[in-house]
C-alpha cells in the first residue's frame, strides 16, 4: 500500500496516520529510502510497511480522517498538532 503526505507531516505523523504510531516512521524511512529525520515534501507518495502498530489509533485515523502534522511556529519551532477530539479520545 501506499500513501500521500500531506504539508506538514514528517515520517512519524505518516505513521501515527496510517499505522497507528510514531514508532512506524523507522519502518517508513527503510521501505522508501530514507533517513528517519527526512522531512518529505507534501504530495510525496510513500510505501507503507506491512506493520501495525496500535491497530485502535490507525482506525480511529481513518475513520475521523486525523491526519496529524508537525507545524512550525514563527520561530522554527515544532508543535504537535491534534485536535481536542483526538486528545478527549486517547488520554
Amino acid at each position: 500500500m501506499k500513501t500521500v503526505v500531506k504539508e506538514g507531516q514528517t515520517l512519524a505523523d505518516v505513521g501515527v496516520e496510517t499505522k497507528g504510531s510514531w514508532e512506524a516512521a523507522v519502518g517508513l524511512a527503510v521501505e522508501n529510502g530514507l533517513s528517519v529525520t527526512d522531512e518529505p515534501e507534501g504530495g510525496t507518495e510513500l510505501r507503507l510497511p506491512d506493520r501495525t502498530y496500535d491497530r485502535t489509533l490507525e482506525l480511529y485515523c481513518k475513520r475521523e480522517a486525523v491526519s496529524p502534522a508537525t507545524a512550525r511556529d514563527e520561530y522554527g519551532g515544532r508543535t504537535r498538532v491534534f485536535g481536542d477530539e483526538f486528545q478527549a479520545e486517547f488520554e
